[in-house]
């Protein structure tokens, strides 16, 4: 009898660890949340030193030089004159860039929702020549590339996505 006594009071315990739980609680996940930039940052194209390849896209191999894409940033220009050394020698700040095409001394690329054409005659000056506006779906990044789980929903009013960076979320209502 008394062993039956205890093995009831500890199914009535265990039951009270699981019969309740405080909706108000905060869950805490990993996941990823949009990184944001204004309009007027979106629409600032410009050249500088190499930056550190960190996230690649697209690769375009053009006479000696290598076109590379970081994805939702811009184009870092590599030096391949001598493959068995290569250079990064320029960046090409474009954000919102996923996609790139290059004729003769121009380089096509998407920005953001915009369709630029660059004259990279001159990779230290690089020049806009020009611009058809709205022509690519508006925030065609709505959700993180390759990523099946909890991810930041994103609000548009806060600006464009250029990209996602992981980090611990609380409460996160989008997950794919």
């Amino acid at each position: 009898m008394k062993n039956s006594n205890c093995l009831l009071f500890f199914f009535v315990v265990l039951l009270s660890f699981f019969s309740c739980t405080d909706k108000s609680e905060n869950v805490i996940v990993d996941g990823y949340k949009p990184v944001y930039i204004s309009k007027s940052i979106l629409y600032s194209i410009s050249s500088s030193t190499p930056l550190p390849i960190i996230n690649p896209g697209k690769i375009y191999l053009y006479g000696a030089m290598v076109f590379i894409n970081e994805r939702g940033r811009g184009v870092h220009v590599i030096n391949n004159s001598n493959p068995y050394s290569p250079l990064n020698i320029r960046f090409i700040n474009i954000p919102g860039n996923y996609d790139i095409a290059i004729n003769g001394n121009m380089l096509y690329a998407d920005n953001a929702t915009d369709l630029v054409t660059l004259d990279i005659s001159n990779l230290d000056d690089i020049q806009i020549v020009s611009r058809i506006p709205n022509i690519y779906e508006p925030y065609k990044q709505m959700y993180p590339d390759f990523y099946n789980g909890y991810f930041e929903c994103v609000d548009t009013s806060l600006g464009y996505v250029i990209a996602w960076e992981k980090s611990q979320l609380t409460n996160p209502k989008c997950f794919r």
